[in-house]
């Protein structure tokens, strides 16, 4: 009996061993099985935790080129192409609105006035804009700053320093305008004595001198000069002491054609 259950028991570690065997070899099977083959291109992390890789990539293919040509190519090599857009050998009288001091002589059938500049297409900037370009050069100057000016016309440039034009009255308008904006006291000599009341209006401004006030009590006076140009009308403006006829402060600028065109008589 000894020996029997002596032999089962050797059988059985010896099965055993058998089975452990199998397993080992059957564990080793499924993991070869289930990592995949190392490739020759195949991609290592570096320490610094860039990918590495041996082979560099393919270069990408080049962008495709239009075969055909555009429309613009087209209608640039047709020697019988047209214009897109309709070309006019003459161009039209200038137009606008009748201001209510000529209603009168536009019914009496007269030729209202059109501005006296070329007639070319309209700028988006308008005379205020270089009025404030101007005011802002001059108001840079620190003798300025609370001083109280009086602005007058710009004149044209001739021999007599006397003749203004609407461009000169209504430059000096947005001067007026535009400097106290930059600190500087404007001081309005055409204001009356009295407000004068009427069935027009009210008005306290006036070009008669009976009307008004003798003191204004300026500092500085404002004058200019218009000088016309190919490119428009150059405008030069100085800043002048009543006392003792210093100038001390001057400033220009350039009213090119399109703007020009804006100015009404």
């Amino acid at each position: 009996m000894k020996k029997t259950a002596l032999s089962l028991l050797v059988i059985g570690l010896s099965g055993c061993a058998q089975w452990c065997e199998c397993d080992k070899h059957s564990r080793a099977a499924d993991s070869a099985a289930t990592v995949p083959a190392e490739k020759p291109n195949a991609t290592a992390v570096g320490s610094d935790g860039y990918v590495l890789q041996d082979k560099p990539m393919a270069e990408a293919e080049p962008a495709g080129t239009i075969s055909r040509p555009s429309q613009l190519e087209m209608v640039a090599n047709d020697p019988n192409a047209r214009p897109f857009l309709p070309v006019t050998a003459t161009q039209r009288r200038l137009t606008r609105k009748l201001l209510p001091s000529e209603f009168p002589v536009a019914i009496e059938g007269a030729v209202v006035p059109a501005s006296p500049y070329p007639n070319l297409q309209h700028s988006k900037k308008q005379l205020a804009d270089y009025a404030g370009q101007l005011g802002f050069k001059l108001a840079a100057f620190d003798v300025l700053k609370g001083a109280k000016v009086g602005v007058t016309s710009f004149v044209e440039f001739d021999d007599s320093l006397q003749h203004s034009n609407a461009l000169g009255n209504q430059f000096a308008e947005a001067m007026a305008t535009t400097l106290p904006q930059h600190g500087v006291d404007v001081i309005d000599f055409k204001l009356t004595r009295k407000i004068i009341v009427s069935r027009e209006g009210d008005f306290a401004l006036s070009r008669d001198v009976r009307q008004l006030s003798e003191k204004a009590g300026m500092d500085y006076i404002l004058v200019g000069t218009l000088v016309t140009t190919r490119r428009g009308v150059q405008i030069n403006s100085r800043v002048v002491s009543v006392k003792g006829q210093q100038v001390v402060a001057a400033a220009s600028t350039l009213l090119p054609h399109l703007v020009l065109q804006q100015i009404q008589p």
